[in-house]
């Protein structure tokens, strides 16, 4: 285990969120120092005090602790009675990975004043269910791994892929709060972060648990209250490769070519036709019928394909085009080409469009689909693209696609997903909220902004993710005389300690009673 120094505080801090906010030096004029130094951070007290006073208590018992012997003190600077002490926090909000470990050791400005600084430690949350988005699509969050990159949002609120700092797993066995509807459905831990807004009637207001606008907080704070909303708006940037982009070698006017996309994905196949045992070409084809027609044949025309039609569709030979498709062509095995789902809004709405053309129902805006991998890039896409979706499995049906050339039957499930431009910020109402008894493992991850895009039952929603805190201080007055301390100061020096393994158990993991703080927490079992 090696004590850490600056340039790793420095890089953890500004990369990974580990202390935020973050000063990458010291300050010290007129002031008791804060800020990274050459193997520690020295961190700064809040203006938030909780002092202690003998009016209730004959005896302290930190088993039986009565929080009437705490005075509530908001200001600059804190006067501590003499043989007292008080209760504080830090400015700064600590995510410390599972690998280390901090010792804190209190300024030398106050301790040769009789001042005595310690600290408490240091140091999840979904059902083994939930899925989170990844660049590969959805993944369950217990496979996800340390690296790995996870759906976040940045601090310009713009979602974004950012890397997994760390995971967290236990045991977990007791209640969990089921936030159920018909947009959202997480089953949390009652200390898990959720994302949420509180609203009365359409505007923000005053009233509620800790804040108003979008921020975290436990779950236990919205459980069985009115008035809360969760998000599932995803604002992402995207690429614009241009009036052009090329697929094998061969260019293709990019906004047909990704309506041409979404129409094959829908009802198209790739085969080669064989004659006398010899290929007689590479065959790409989308069935079209009715209404469809005039949309497949404008966009086969705009792609600038010499194409044949047929009572049952449109057919074109291209050997590259072909290679590129063939992957995709099964039904049940149909999805989406990783490369577009990084295209800007506008442009994925395209392939969505040539899919619903080709494989939905437009008045509803539902796409149905036998592929299980399809329906979840397709909501996936409607995210992306500034919309929302949910994914329903309906009952199995019996299908028939073409595979080269013959008609194949099959039964598959199926899968419904309707996209919708409304309902981007659902209220959770208290009578969908339920007390479920769990019993089983419990997963989380870290990111950098601590905020993730997660999924239960075919529901997507942004979520806050756990292990964080600030620090309470317990700051000791040894003196017989009232003792200054200053707010906004530096108050004591973080040391941080890096482990070769990780440890079988961590803080987090024993689900630790001062986990997750996010204020002055005092003493309890």
């Amino acid at each position: 285990m090696g004590l850490k120094p600056d340039h790793w505080i420095r890089k953890m801090a500004l990369e990974h969120g580990m202390i935020e906010p973050f000063v990458d030096h010291q300050v010290r004029d007129g002031v008791i120092s804060y800020g990274v130094s050459s193997y520690g951070y020295d961190i700064r007290i809040a203006d938030e005090f909780k002092i202690f006073t003998n009016v209730y208590n004959t005896v302290v018992d930190p088993k039986h602790f009565d929080p009437r012997s705490m005075v509530d003190f908001k200001g600059e600077e804190c006067i501590i009675p003499p043989n007292s002490f008080v209760l504080a926090r830090t400015i700064e909000y600590f995510r410390v990975p599972r690998k280390v470990l901090t010792i804190c050791l209190g300024k030398s400005s106050y301790a040769r004043c009789g001042l005595i600084v310690n600290v408490t430690p240091f140091e999840p949350c979904f059902s083994d269910d939930t899925e989170i988005l990844t660049p590969a699509g959805w993944t369950p969050l217990k496979d996800i791994q340390i690296g790995d990159q996870v759906m976040g949002m940045s601090r310009d609120g713009f979602a974004e892929y950012q890397p997994v700092i760390a995971k967290q797993e236990r045991d977990y066995e007791g209640d969990m709060l089921h936030f159920d509807g018909r947009s959202v459905d997480l089953l949390v831990t009652p200390d898990h972060k959720v994302f949420v807004n509180r609203r009365t009637n359409g505007r923000p207001t005053r009233k509620g648990p800790e804040k108003t606008g979008w921020h975290t907080t436990q779950a236990s704070n919205v459980f069985g209250k009115h008035n809360f909303e969760m998000s599932r708006e995803i604002r992402w940037r995207g690429y614009d490769p241009g009036e052009t982009l090329t697929v094998n070698g061969v260019s293709y006017p990019t906004r047909p070519f990704l309506k041409f996309l979404g129409l094959w994905l829908g009802d198209g196949s790739a085969y080669v036709p064989q004659k006398k045992g010899k290929n007689s070409g590479y065959v790409v084809q989308i069935a079209a019928f009715n209404h469809k027609r005039a949309y497949v044949k404008e966009v086969l025309d705009e792609l600038r394909v010499r194409y044949s039609v047929m009572r049952e569709g449109f057919r074109f030979y291209s050997k590259p085009l072909h290679h590129y498709l063939e992957p995709y062509k099964l039904a049940p095995n149909k999805h989406v080409p990783r490369e577009w789902l990084s295209l800007k809004p506008e442009l994925i709405r395209l392939i969505l469009e040539g899919l619903l053309m080709a494989d939905g129902n437009v008045l509803t805006n539902t796409i149905t689909t036998v592929s299980p991998q399809l329906a979840d890039d397709v909501q996936v896409m409607a995210s992306l693209s500034g919309q929302c979706a949910i994914v329903r499995k309906a009952a199995p049906e019996k299908r028939t696609w073409n595979l080269n050339g013959h008609v194949v039957h099959s039964n598959h499930d199926v899968y419904k997903i309707r996209i919708t431009a409304g309902q981007m910020t659902p209220k959770v109402r208290p009578q969908n909220h339920k007390l479920v008894p769990y019993s089983g493992r419990v997963y989380d991850v870290t990111v950098p902004n601590h905020l993730i895009f997660v999924r239960r039952n075919g529901k997507a929603v942004w979520s806050g993710n756990c292990w964080e805190g600030f620090v309470t201080l317990e700051i000791s007055n040894t003196t017989p005389l009232p003792a200054k301390i200053y707010a906004n100061e530096g108050i004591a020096q973080v040391l941080f300690f890096e482990a070769d393994e990780e440890c079988e158990v961590s803080y987090a993991d024993k689900k630790g009673k001062y986990q997750g703080q996010q204020s002055i927490v005092l003493p309890k079992l």
